[in-house]
């Protein structure tokens, strides 16, 4: 069998996509063909058959779109690509090591050498898959009728569930100026939802419907009496409610089944309120972060589940950038962590879309005064009226912030709502009354507790993704100038957020 060599040269993407789905499809046939001597391999053999599926769809779709992606993009997927080829020819090679040259099965060399080398090529696999995805959902950003032609001719063939070409050509849809076809209302009837359960400082109810049977988290956007735009604000809404009801099975994201709009005596909108599906397969009773670290003194969760529940915020951060949205309000209070069977940490999904807006639409530079909730923002966009427009780079600031207090597993704030331990040398800064002075003497304490405290706890990769996020505004930051960006419709700051943030902590193995 012919394997692929690693030299590239000059063949692009579309060469490097063919050479992979050659090279992967003959180690899926190798994977079949070695199981019939090597029972313990049907283990592996189903965790490849199912990781290549979806890859192999992704990289077929990804070489009909090629001339119609940005430039930027297609480099990255390049080099995304050169580095799925030596994955699988390494896998390849481990495997054919289970014959000798005569064709016989080495059970003895498989039971005491390579088990734990094939099973370490298929994480990497899978890790790899996981990765892709996030770059594989920028193409929902662009606005580019050709595209959309080329994902409707890839949506009509034999798309597994779940399909992330299904997906995100029904987010291009719901995004699109004139949607090419009709989309579902997502408006509901007032409806009784019973037994409310608030979880924790999150805002967001547990419900339950009994028209359906079945449980849902409930999350309410309060509409400022002040406001008059109503119709902008309706069309936000059902963009947002769209969307989300489109992003089953996306990571970090709650499909939303529709919302209810409570209207006021005059017939102006009083509030939204979302009915978002509980993820399936996991257990129906989460709590929000804040929740969760403020029980860290008592309860030392290990290294590498920290690591993963860093690892899963950020993504999830990328797959609402993906979905042409901006969260303005990412705080302990705003994740909900899904116990995980089997695991001490669950599974976080982002909530508190309160002040969310199309990452190319119109932002209100509204905000409030509250010192826990500027934790989180950049010191551009604290007090009751921001200096800056927002964008994405603020979301990676205050993912920042939320991952030093991961890495730290330490509360930064006290279940009265004050400074907790970890930030007590903050109190005095929260006395001046100049509010650009004490936010940016906050940012310079935040970045002093990443240098001096996470190298040892969490080491240097870990604590140079914080100081990346928190820097990302600077000048001189590592995701680019901000002269960068001023023309850029999403694609370049996720890429370097993809290779700078994703990346590395994807490279962090505990």
């Amino acid at each position: 069998m012919e394997v692929a060599g690693l030299a590239l040269g000059g063949l692009g993407v579309l060469g490097v996509a063919d050479v992979c789905l050659r090279v992967g499809q003959n180690l899926l046939q190798r994977y079949r063909d070695v199981q019939e001597a090597h029972k313990d391999v049907e283990g592996l053999k189903f965790r490849v058959e199912n990781v290549w599926l979806h890859i192999a769809i992704q990289l077929t779709t990804v070489k009909s779109s090629e001339k119609e992606v940005h430039q930027v993009l297609t480099d990255h997927i390049a080099e995304l690509l050169n580095k799925l080829q030596y994955y699988l020819h390494t896998a390849y090679r481990n495997l054919e090591k289970l014959q000798d040259r005569r064709g016989r099965a080495r059970v003895i060399k498989f039971a005491f050498f390579l088990k734990s080398s094939l099973e370490k090529d298929v994480s990497v696999l899978e890790r790899w898959r996981d990765m892709f995805n996030s770059t594989f959902y920028m193409l929902s950003i662009p606005k580019n009728p050709a595209l959309d032609r080329i994902l409707s001719m890839e949506v009509q063939k034999n798309q597994p569930d779940n399909s992330p070409v299904t997906a995100v050509k029904a987010i291009r849809d719901v995004l699109a100026d004139e949607p090419t076809k009709q989309l579902t209302p997502v408006w509901l009837e007032p409806v009784k939802m019973y037994f409310p359960n608030p979880i924790g400082y999150s805002g967001a109810y547990i419900v339950f419907d009994n028209t359906t049977n079945m449980r849902y988290i409930m999350e309410t956007i309060t509409v400022d009496p002040g406001r008059r735009d109503y119709k902008q604000l309706d069309k936000d809404v059902t963009k947002l409610a769209s969307v989300l009801r489109e992003s089953r099975g996306v990571p970090g994201v709650l499909a939303c089944r529709g919302v209810v709009r409570q209207q006021r005596s005059d017939g102006a909108p009083e509030k939204f309120e979302f009915i978002l599906e509980m993820p399936h397969r996991l257990d129906q009773s989460p709590e929000c972060l804040r929740t969760v670290l403020q029980r860290s003194t008592n309860e030392p969760h290990p290294l590498e589940e920290r690591v993963l529940l860093a690892k899963q915020i950020a993504k999830a951060v990328m797959f609402v950038h993906n979905l042409n949205f901006v969260h303005k309000n990412m705080r302990p209070e705003t994740i909900l962590v899904f116990p995980n069977p089997g695991k001490t940490l669950g599974i976080p999904f982002l909530v508190g879309f309160q002040m969310f807006r199309s990452a190319d639409g119109v932002t209100y530079r509204a905000g409030d005064e509250s010192w826990s909730n500027n934790l989180y923002r950049h010191p551009s966009r604290q007090g009751t009226l921001p200096d800056h427009v927002y964008r994405m780079q603020h979301d990676i600031y205050s993912l920042g912030v939320i991952l030093l207090e991961i890495g730290l597993w330490s509360p930064f704030v006290n279940e009265e709502g004050g400074p907790a331990a970890a930030l007590s040398q903050i109190v005095h800064i929260l006395q001046d009354r100049d509010q650009r002075k004490r936010a940016a003497r906050i940012k310079k304490v935040l970045m002093a507790m990443a240098y001096n405290y996470l190298p040892p706890r969490m080491g240097t990769k870990y604590t140079d993704i914080v100081i990346a996020c928190l820097t990302c505004l600077d000048r001189d930051s590592e995701l680019g100038n901000e002269s960068e960006f001023l023309e850029d419709d999403g694609v370049l700051v996720g890429v370097r957020y993809t290779q700078q943030i994703l990346g590395v902590l994807e490279e962090i193995d505990v």
